[in-house]
């Protein structure tokens, strides 16, 4: 009487069937587990590896993007009224020799002293604090008897060039361009466009009007 073969032992956790050993020996021959295995796109075939290289070269574009957006906001020209672009300073009939008005939007002054009109960024050149103009301080020029501006970080004191008269600024207050047009007043505020100056040159820099 022939002998009965042995039953298939049950398929489950520790005998996974022969579909599941077939695939784990074409894993264990193949150098590269896995890469040769082709995901379903809507146009194609694409391996494992190619996604996931395009995956890494898309997350660097991402950084890099958000960078050049962070970095243009502050060097790239804003609009026309708006702090890095032109911004309309007022009429030029407006200033008398030794007024000095605050043009919000430029966050700079615009000085009137006998050789022109000066725009001085009201950022101090020791750290960056907001300079104020004090009308009624006793001033450090020659032009009007009270007027300065005075720094309340660390006492620099500016005349109304904004040349450096006292304290620990080591430079006069930078200048923004100035041009004139019909009679009004013009002030570049591009930061990268702001002009550097020496206690020697500040009175080379007013516009005449």
């Amino acid at each position: 009487m022939a002998r009965e073969a042995p039953p298939a032992p049950p398929e489950g956790l520790f005998y996974p069937g022969a579909d599941a050993a077939a695939e784990a020996e074409r894993r264990t021959a193949s150098p590269n587990p896995g890469a040769d295995v082709l995901v379903d796109m809507h146009r194609g075939a694409w391996s494992r590896r190619t996604l996931l290289r395009w995956a890494g070269w898309g997350t660097i574009l991402a950084l890099v993007g958000q960078w050049l957006a962070g970095f243009g906001v502050f060097f790239w020209p804003k609009k026309v009224g708006a702090f890095g672009g032109e911004i309309n300073g007022g009429n030029v009939s407006d200033f008398q020799i030794g007024d000095v008005k605050l043009v919000q939007d430029a966050k700079a002054y615009l000085s009137r002293v006998p050789e022109g009109i000066v725009a001085l960024w009201w950022k101090c050149p020791h750290l960056g604090c907001t300079v104020p103009w004090k009308p009624e301080d006793p001033s450090m020029d020659s032009i009007e008897p009270k007027g300065r501006f005075n720094c309340p970080c660390h006492g620099s004191i500016y005349d109304r060039y904004g040349n450096i008269i006292q304290g620990p600024a080591p430079r006069p207050m930078d200048v923004f361009p100035v041009t004139i047009r019909e009679g009004k007043v013009y002030i570049d505020t591009n930061p990268t466009h702001a002009i550097q100056r020496t206690s020697d040159t500040v009175k080379t820099f007013p516009v005449n009007v």
